[in-house]
């Protein structure tokens, strides 16, 4: 179609092309002049209304803290999409402002009205130019808004993929966080348990208390509240990784609601019951044990530390009614709380469960499968009260067995005890048996050398059990169970009215025995007190007194 063919046409059109080609100068000054300063303007308003500008201003666009848990998403979660089409209607709104108020009603009207605006007194030539050239101001501011429009629209579609993308990256970083927590707990072998009676559940991820307003959050990981960080409703911020610190949080059980042990998660959990019959000397071995742990870190052998207030508290209450010849009451409790510990060497350190159960649980095996605890036992302390066993009483004298009966031996054999319990064991336990080592403790030592019919008890404790008529006892062990320590003590001795510091931290032995079992280094005793070895005990020609 050739230039001449448009004047062919009819009267109108080419009216209008004649018209647009007198105004494309002005149209295109007018879109040149517009266009930028429109597009200016959105992106200033934009970005001005993606967030404050002033740290202590108010939105009110931000979401409150609401839903699963009590604080408030991250911003590439949830306000940054809201920020981002506030912002961009801020920025539209911008532009068609532009057009109406500056260039139609400011600008437009102004070249109609003669008599207003800037064009006020003007020759009648010039207001004759400026109407006819209105046409062309306002095609071009139009055309302009447009194109700022257009090209808003690409901004925004390209800021949409980079905030896709960030939002892409942050969440393959909380998975990566994600997978570290399980790496490391997979890798050092820790297993989270509650330690509470009724539960005794494994706990995947504790529930932790703000330390501010002490709300729950039970979900406190790397994700949409937070990567590293997240903030409480209360304002403050908390851990979401065990890289960063969240252990050290006050937790509680998921499943009970109970308090866990502080910094759960941190160390390789082992538990450890200790098994006895009724008045076997349980109660006791058991704070003479964790005595002994106590005086062998003042001498700086290693590191313990109560993983509980409450655990510490009861265990120097313990400590005084022993010291003052009160002794330690029965354990009445038919599912036991664990006494829970931090031991450790310089680098490495176990998070320590001993269970003491009541001896009364042995005796019925429907009892006994009640001992949930039982089934994540990593290692055993098997109390033994050799005097409660019928062929080592019958095998004593008479004033002997008066003396026997004044110690309160246990009411039955540590034999049927360990068969009852070595059959349940292996139903319950997830481990299998040959995989947990035992520490056999024969208790009440102090009584042993004043019963002369019974042979000396020497280094070699396993023995003694042989010859005593144990024989059953300690075949069975060996043949159930992997790694055995055989040793005797006097709880007594190590932490009552007399105590003697050889014997405490004689005491603490087997628990270090069993931790070594684990892949704990802990420094060994002096070779005078290796483990088997039994310190010596004074030579007394005094009563029997009730021991253990």
């Amino acid at each position: 179609m050739s230039p001449m063919d448009v004047f062919s046409g009819p009267p109108v059109v080419t009216a209008l092309v004649v018209l647009l080609a007198i105004q494309s100068p002005v149209i295109v000054w007018n879109l040149l002049r517009s266009a930028p300063v429109a597009y200016t303007r959105f992106v200033t308003e934009t970005g001005r209304n993606l967030g404050p500008w002033r740290p202590t201003a108010l939105d009110a666009r931000v979401h409150p803290p609401g839903g699963a848990e009590p604080a408030f998403k991250s911003y590439w979660a949830q306000q940054a999409w809201t920020d981002a089409v506030t912002a961009a209607a801020t920025g539209a709104t911008e532009i068609w402002r532009r057009v109406v108020d500056v260039w139609v009603k400011d600008r437009l009207l102004s070249m109609l009205d003669s008599h207003r605006g800037p064009y006020l007194r003007r020759e009648p030539w010039e207001v004759f130019f400026l109407r006819f050239f209105s046409v062309g101001v306002a095609l071009g501011a139009l055309l302009g808004s447009f194109a700022a429009a257009a090209t808003a629209v690409i901004t925004m579609l390209l800021f949409g993929v980079l905030l896709c993308a960030v939002c892409a990256v942050l969440v393959l970083a909380a998975g990566f966080l994600r997978g570290l927590d399980t790496g490391r707990l997979t890798v050092g072998k820790i297993r989270m348990k509650c330690p509470h009676p009724g539960c005794y559940r494994s706990v995947q991820l504790p529930v932790y208390r703000c330390p501010r307003c002490r709300s729950p959050h039970s979900a406190l990981r790397p994700g949409r509240y937070g990567i590293l960080r997240r903030v409480c409703a209360c304002g403050q911020r908390l851990h979401t990784s065990f890289l960063t610190g969240r252990h050290r949080y006050d937790a509680e059980c998921p499943a009970c609601s109970l308090p866990l042990p502080d910094g759960l998660g941190s160390a390789r959990l082992v538990h450890v019951p200790l098994i006895g019959g009724t008045s076997s000397g349980k109660s006791m071995l058991l704070q003479a044990m964790v005595s002994g742990l106590l005086t062998r870190m003042n001498r700086g052998e290693l590191s313990v530390r109560f993983a509980r207030e409450a655990d510490r508290k009861e265990h120097e209450r313990g400590a005084a009614r022993m010291a003052s010849g009160a002794g330690i009451g029965k354990t009445t409790s038919d599912q036991p709380t664990a006494v829970m510990l931090y031991v450790g060497g310089r680098r490495r350190r176990r998070l320590l469960y001993l269970y003491d159960p009541r001896g009364e649980i042995l005796e019925s095996t429907r009892r006994l499968q009640e001992q949930e605890y039982l089934a994540h036992v990593d290692a055993l302390v098997l109390v033994v009260d050799a005097l409660a066993d019928p062929a080592v009483q019958t095998s004593l004298a008479p004033d002997e067995q008066a003396r026997a009966r004044l110690a309160s031996p246990s009411a039955e054999s540590p034999t049927y005890t360990f068969e009852r319990l070595s059959g349940e064991l292996a139903a319950m336990s997830r481990r299998r048996r040959r995989r947990i080592p035992v520490a056999v403790v024969v208790t009440k030592r102090d009584v042993l050398p004043r019963l002369p019919s019974l042979p000396t008890l020497g280094d070699s404790v396993d023995g003694w059990l042989r010859a005593v008529g144990l024989e059953n006892l300690v075949r069975g062990l060996e043949r159930d169970f992997g790694a055995c320590l055989f040793t005797a003590l006097s709880a007594q001795d190590a932490i009552g009215t007399q105590a003697r510091e050889a014997e405490r931290r004689h005491a603490a032995e087997p628990v270090l025995w069993l931790l070594r079992h684990t892949g704990l280094r802990i420094r060994k005793r002096p070779p005078t007190l290796a483990a088997g070895r039994i310190p010596p005990h004074p030579a007394t020609d005094q009563g029997v007194a009730k021991s253990s």
